[in-house]
């Protein structure tokens, strides 16, 4: 123990016990009265003894509480201070989690404030300690979650940095620990010219900070010492918490219309969970199915899996609803913006002075986002391709083929492609298609019933191909699928055959663009709290407002590219000015880390671990207001001493 104002109570000592002890040394002077008798003033014959300005000290009970109340008092004038851990250093920097996990109560039950409510309330309590001392201390406020923020550099003005710590906001961000000490550590770097300590580190967290820097060293701090103020409920408390910690769709490469959903739960709590999950349309439900979680073990939450498949051929808003309410709300609900099938470019390669007119008014008629025609040229017969594999999404050869394919998906028409070899064609002329693969993606809902076709025999397929459909001479269209790209070849050309004169060519070319195309590109579009995200301003427009669970205005170029302030809470987000489809953010959580919302008490920094303590460890305790309030309870105590002796006289 030690005391802020030590002088001040010997000051105070010397005078009041003195005069407290005056008083009881001193005598009274009666007044002298002449009457007639006496007889009735037997009791005050003791008081006629003596008159003199002193008597001799005897025992009181009230002179003794008046001294225990005098000491009290000038104990609490003295300030006593008890610092529970080592000293605290002159220059102290407020790290306060403001994470997804903070804002899960910090107690047991939904009803209990957050925890980062706690943290704010813990600095407070620092702050009061520490710049109340003889010698004040400088303090840095810094808050953190993905990225950190500094709300106040060092200052021992204390409406300064109460006002700092009010203004932390909660966010739905994960917990970044490291990226806070690098910042702190940028500020504990020593000048040379001035005898000064590094700075300490005061965190207050729930001890959700993830792994660290995944070795035995944990968290690096390079300077200064970290002290850690554990935040919520004792580390073993059950807790509450079901979460959805990883939500993507992709399209079905056989089908681009339908939507291959994945999703994956956890549950923080020790009990299995069974909950339904509903997901959503543009916010009209369209499945909601049960799931059961198992409770959490000491190597880490319960875990399931959550899969289904939509049809969604356009874009829209997909999200994903666990309705069960516990703990922690921003896990419960995961959003994706789902693209439409992205318009391809194509390019056509054909032989002689001009392309295939109908084929290309038909892939005209797809709106495809380009559309290139160019000529095979002439030669020892070594076509050379005049584009990267970056330029285009589909060639499609006419009556030409490559010396090799390129690494592309390719549609060859009326040709050989490199591996395949040409049986001879039959001598009667026109054939029919005999048969078909009505189950292959490429030949859903095409009918080759009237097809006939002349010039052609059959392919002669490697392992690789698959045949598709067969002539009398064999394969007339096969698909090769594996590999890194995929190919589909037709061996008789569009001139020689009745085709385009029937429906089913233009399903069959919408089946191959989906078939080849399909899996190309993001399907869905997820943004996490904090992350950096840009949009394209339209052409028109001078500044973007988004609108959603945080709102904000920003100026850009007509046209040109913005960068979004982060948006650090979960929801949709509606970017006006921007084109599509970043018209529309999802932030959704999708964090194990935070979802585990179980307090830990400790955390390994420079490879020690640091175990969490009170606000006490961080800054000394003043004793003052217990003693003020022993000193009214000793005040209270003398009044009622004094009363009964009243009253008994």
């Amino acid at each position: 123990m030690s005391f802020l104002t030590p002088w001040s109570a010997l000051l105070g000592a010397a005078v009041a016990v003195p005069l407290l002890v005056l008083l009881y040394f001193l005598k009274l002077r009666r007044q002298t009265l002449r009457m007639a008798s006496t007889i009735l003033w037997r009791t005050a014959t003791e008081d006629l003894q003596a008159n003199v300005p002193f008597q001799r000290l005897r025992w009181s009970l009230l002179l003794l509480l008046q001294m225990l109340l005098v000491a009290v008092l000038l104990a609490a004038l003295a300030r006593p201070v008890v610092q529970t851990g080592r000293g605290a250093a002159s220059r102290i920097i407020l790290l306060i989690d403001r994470s997804a996990s903070m804002n899960a109560p910090a107690g047991v039950g939904a009803t209990h404030r957050s925890r980062l409510d706690a943290a704010r309330d813990a600095a407070r309590e620092t702050v009061d300690r520490l710049v109340r001392r003889s010698e004040p201390a400088q303090l840095m406020v810094v808050a953190f979650a993905a990225t950190p923020r500094l709300y106040s550099g060092f200052e021992s003005n204390r409406r300064l940095l109460l006002d700092a710590i009010d203004a932390i906001e909660p966010t739905d961000e994960q917990a970044d620990l490291e990226a806070a000490l690098d910042l702190a550590a940028a500020f504990a770097v020593r000048d040379e010219t001035v005898d000064e300590a590094p700075p300490d580190i005061v965190l207050f967290s729930d001890g959700d900070l993830g792994t660290g820097a995944q070795s035995d060293r944990g968290f690096l701090l390079p300077a200064g010492a970290l002290r850690f103020v554990g935040i919520g409920p004792p580390e073993g408390t059950p807790v509450d918490n079901l979460g959805i910690a990883a939500f993507s769709a992709r399209r079905d490469y056989r089908q681009p219309g339908r939507l291959l959903v994945f999703a994956r739960l956890v549950n923080a709590g020790p009990a299995t969970i069974d909950t339904a999950v509903t997901l959503r349309v543009d916010g009209r439900p369209v499945q909601t199915t049960s799931l059961t979680v198992p409770g959490a073990t000491a190597q880490g939450p319960g875990e399931a899996a959550y899969t289904a498949s939509q049809d969604i051929p356009s874009s829209a808003v997909l999200s994903l609803t666990c309705g069960r309410p516990d703990d922690l709300a921003a896990d419960n609900t995961a959003a994706l913006v789902i693209r439409p099938p992205a318009s391809p470019r194509i390019g056509v390669v054909h032989a002689g002075s001009a392309p295939d007119r109908f084929l290309v008014g038909l892939l005209e008629a797809m709106e495809p986002q380009r559309l290139v025609v160019i000529p095979a040229g002439t030669g020892d017969g070594e076509l050379e391709l005049p584009w990267s594999a970056g330029d285009l999404d589909l060639v499609i050869f006419d009556r030409v083929a490559p010396p090799v394919l390129p690494p592309l998906p390719t549609l060859t028409l009326g040709a050989v492609p490199p591996g395949l070899r040409l049986h001879e064609p039959p001598a009667t002329g026109a054939v029919r298609v005999l048969s078909w693969d009505r189950l292959h993606p490429v030949m859903r809902h095409v009918s080759l019933d009237g097809l006939v076709y002349a010039g052609f025999g059959g392919y002669d397929l490697p392992e690789q191909w698959t045949a598709l459909a067969f002539g009398p001479g064999g394969p007339v269209i096969a698909s090769r699928d594996g590999g890194p790209d995929r190919h589909v070849a037709v061996g008789f050309e569009m001139t020689r055959s009745n085709w385009p004169m029937d429906v089913s060519i233009t399903v069959f070319l919408q089946n191959v663009l989906d078939h080849l195309l399909g899996a190309a590109g993001e399907a869905a579009i997820s943004f996490r709290p904090g992350d950096a995200i840009t949009a394209r301003a339209g052409p028109d427009v001078t500044e973007m407002v988004i609108e959603g669970p945080l709102t904000a205005t920003v100026e850009v170029t007509p046209g040109g590219l913005a960068t979004l302030p982060p948006l650090r809470r979960v929801g949709l987000y509606r970017v006006r000015g921007a084109r599509p489809p970043m018209d529309r953010v999802a932030v959704s959580m999708l964090s194990d880390q935070e979802s585990d919302i179980r307090p830990r008490r400790s955390v390994r920094v420079n490879a020690i671990e640091t175990t969490a303590g009170a606000v006490g460890d961080a800054a000394p305790l003043e004793l003052w207001p217990a003693l003020v309030a022993i000193a009214l309870a000793l005040l209270l105590a003398e009044w009622v001493v004094y009363c009964m002796r009243i009253r008994g006289t």
